[in-house]
């Protein structure tokens, strides 16, 4: 039978042979496409040549098996004597062997199938060779942009907004923002921040809320040397929208390269945006292995339209300045989408760059980090070490997220900056500095890197460096409030307050609709008008700091406010009784079961307690702490209940245990915080020598946030105690210079703080008498 023929001819072995091969063909296919970034129709196109090849193998196998059918001549009997080999007679043509002709000549062999097979695949290896190396070279139509020279690897392009030919307002807006986010994963361009664009366009007179068109955005690409803008526009068409992406020049508008998709309804926007985003960073010639490992914008989205819209919104106008706009934006979002992992990290960021919300902060970074599969690969490592720092406290993981990005991304600015700040904390300022600055290098528009690499630069005492980077970025940020408030605590850095108050002052009228400003300003006058001894318009600053915590319901800091006028009566005025008064009062108002866990101020009630001579209140507030807070939340905050303990043990007259207690805390970026108490405990250990140690080191030490972290209740007593010790020593001259720097400071004090002043005069000129005397002896 034909089926025993084709058994015979070897057909079933030939397909089981054919299929393995078609197998073992695809997967590496497959395994190169992966691996190379080959182009995506290597794969089908291997495919179609094996389904091609199938039916020349059956083929094949029928002819070798109708060869194989032919009857063989018969055999001569063997009784049957064989003719005289002298004599041979010719063999007629009809009787002659037809199989080994069919098998033999006829084009269908195995030989000549499996040659054709090794040609065929041969070619297309040549196509695809060609193709990838016309893609290299930037030849042709397949040469990507940056091989080609138009554009070069890391080019900084700004996106204008989408075109919005719909009705729907915000349609527009949500697309531009979704293909920022793709766009934003490739590593072979960079994305140029929105706050960029605006401060380009503050310095050019214009609005820089005003929406990004094609003009605009060429405008803004001429004026900061940047090559190329791309453009986009949505349109309905019939049931469904075309949406296109054109990449221009920004010199003369010339089309550098256009591609558009379609998307069936509203809900394939997000799916159609993600395949523009993706052919052209193939186009400007990202490997395609990279393009091929990000998720899909939905997956690292959200899949919700609406939750989008809500979500770009959100980020316009949080890079206008208008965060409380935005937290709520962001809030709508989150409840459109439980799972938008984006926006959570967005709300956690906000809230802690704005110093709010520490529960809801945690809260939504901890929503983020739980649905961290749903982000890019680039936000998923921010998450990571976001979370790490703020709500577990585990800063060498964090570390190892940032640096795991950095991996991938070197020039990531914001992995540079987060991972310069863990430095920071570190105390490791040099290569904190290094870091800042190669964020401001890689990103000259992120306006957070300045005010950061000033901080590690004034840390290393390079004062020059630091007014360098401020004059910069002043100068590319005119108009940014961080730019007088880094002025201020730079100038009240080197003690100069008459500088610092005049910058504070300019930025509290820049900013008098900002509420955020307003109470960030007031608490900035009380620490100046502190140190300076002017409790009474301290006091007055912080009263209204409290009564605008008040009306925006920030209880927290209501209390935090209330505790420390209560340091200016139990540390400065001497008035123990009326401190804990305005303690209990606040406390009264407030109760602490009113206020998130994660927002109680248990640190600095303890603290006061235990300054106000009541150690087993500040016990009693450590253990509620402890009894309301989870043991991982108090892991980003351990050093308070180590200060806290040493306030304790000074209470107690335990000097050697508190010493112990504040050495342990001495840990953070803050390289002067604990100094002063801890001079206070080697004052109570009666150990003069470490007091003027401690203190010297105290004001040597340069520190950009000093004022705020510790000079504002600490600086006048450590003037006016050192040069009590000096002059025990017998050291006249620098009892004096101390007396001097303390009558200066509080010349303006407040009158009940004018006796002190007073004494420390008569103390200067007994000194300058003496000093006299002994010269003319």
């Amino acid at each position: 039978s034909l089926w025993n023929s084709l058994r015979q001819a070897g057909l079933p072995q030939a397909l089981l042979v054919y299929l393995g091969a078609s197998f073992a063909v695809l997967e590496a296919a497959d395994i190169f496409t992966d691996q190379l970034g080959l182009p995506g129709w290597v794969f089908p196109g291997a495919l179609i040549l094996l389904l091609l090849g199938l039916p020349v193998v059956v083929a094949t196998a029928l002819v070798q098996a109708r060869a194989a059918t032919r009857p063989e001549p018969a055999a001569a009997p063997s009784d049957v004597a064989a003719p005289e080999p002298a004599v041979p007679e010719p063999t007629p043509v009809a009787e002659a062997e037809p199989s080994a002709v069919s098998s033999e000549g006829h084009w269908l062999t195995w030989r000549k199938v499996i040659l054709g097979f090794v040609i065929a695949f041969a070619f297309w290896g040549i196509v695809v060779s060609a193709y990838m190396a016309m893609r290299a070279l930037g030849i042709g139509p397949v040469g990507s942009l940056v091989a080609a020279g138009v554009l070069d690897e890391r080019e900084r392009i700004i996106i204008a907004d989408f075109r919005n030919n719909t009705s729907d307002p915000l349609l527009g807006q949500a697309a531009t923002e979704a293909f920022r986010i793709d766009l934003s994963q490739s590593p072979i361009v960079t994305v140029v921040d929105p706050t960029y664009v605006g401060q380009v366009l503050a310095r050019m007179q214009g609005d820089p809320t005003r929406p990004l068109d094609v003009d605009l955005a060429r405008e803004v690409a001429i004026r900061e040397g940047i090559k190329a803008i791309i453009a986009g526009d949505i349109t309905p068409v019939g049931g469904g929208f075309v949406l296109a992406t054109e990449l221009i020049a920004a010199e003369d508008g010339r089309l550098i390269y256009g591609h558009r998709e379609t998307a069936s309804d509203s809900t394939a926007i997000i799916g159609a945006i993600d395949r523009l985003s993706k052919r052209l960073r193939e186009r400007i010639g990202e490997s395609l292995k990279t393009i091929r490992a990000n998720e899909p914008l939905d997956r690292v989205t959200t899949a919700s339209l609406e939750a989008l819209r809500k979500y770009s919104q959100a980020v316009r106008v949080i890079e206008q300045g208008d965060h409380e706009r935005g937290i709520a934006l962001l809030e709508e979002a989150v409840a459109l989408d439980t799972a938008f992992a984006m926006a959570y990290r967005k709300l956690g960021v906000t809230l802690n760059n704005i110093g709010q919300d520490p529960a809801r902060r945690r809260e939504a970074l901890t929503m983020a980090y739980e649905n961290r599969d749903r982000l890019t690969e680039r936000e998923r490592y921010l998450t990571l070490g976001s979370y790490y720092m703020s709500v577990t406290g585990e800063n060498d993981r964090a570390i190892a997220a940032y640096q795991s990005l950095l991996d991938i991304q070197p020039s990531d600015p914001w992995a540079l900056n987060n991972l310069a700040i863990l430095h920071l904390e570190a105390r490791d300022y040099r290569r904190a500095a290094l870091l800042f600055n190669r964020a401001i290098d890689f990103d000259s528009a992120g306006a957070l890197h300045y005010g950061n690499a000033i901080s590690a630069e004034v840390a290393l005492g390079n004062y020059g460096e630091a007014e360098r980077i401020l004059q910069t970025f002043a100068e590319k940020f005119p108009e940014h409030p961080d730019v007088p408030r880094v002025s201020a605590q730079l100038a009240a850095a080197r003690f100069d307050y008459v500088a610092a108050r005049e910058q504070v002052a300019a930025l509290r009228e820049a900013r008098r609709a900002s509420p955020l400003w307003q109470l960030g300003t007031n608490v900035m006058l009380a620490q100046l008008a502190e140190v300076q001894g002017r409790l009474s318009d301290a006091e007055r600053y912080m009263r209204d700091v409290m009564a605008a915590a008040e009306q925006q319901g920030l209880h927290d800091l209501y209390l935090q406010s209330a505790i420390k006028v209560a340091f200016y009566d139990a540390m400065l005025r001497g008035n123990r009784q009326r401190a804990i008064s305005t303690v209990e009062a606040a406390l009264e108002r407030y109760p602490l079961s009113s206020i998130e866990p994660l927002e109680r101020p248990y640190g600095l009630l303890a603290l006061f307690s235990a300054f106000v001579e009541q150690p087993e209140r500040a016990r009693d507030f450590l253990a509620q702490y402890e009894a309301a807070v989870d043991p991982q939340m108090r892991n980003v905050a351990r050093g308070e209940e180590e200060i806290a303990q040493g306030a304790i043990a000074m209470a107690e007259g335990r000097p050697r245990d508190a010493i112990e207690q504040f050495q342990r805390a001495d840990r953070g970026a803050c390289p002067i915080c604990l100094l002063p108490v801890l001079g206070q405990a080697y004052d109570l250990a009666e150990e003069p020598d470490s007091v003027i140690a401690i203190y010297e080191r105290y004001l040597t030490t340069p520190w950009l946030e000093r004022l705020g972290d510790a000079d504002w209740y600490a600086l006048a007593g450590i003037y006016e105690r050192l040069a009590g010790l000096y002059e025990l020593r017998g050291d006249r001259e620098r009892a004096a210079q101390y007396y001097n720097r303390f009558v200066e400071l509080w010349q303006d004090a407040d009158p009940e703080l004018q006796p002190r002043v007073q004494a420390a005069r008569r103390a200067l000129e007994r000194l300058l008498q003496e000093g006299s005397s002994g010269r003319g002896g």
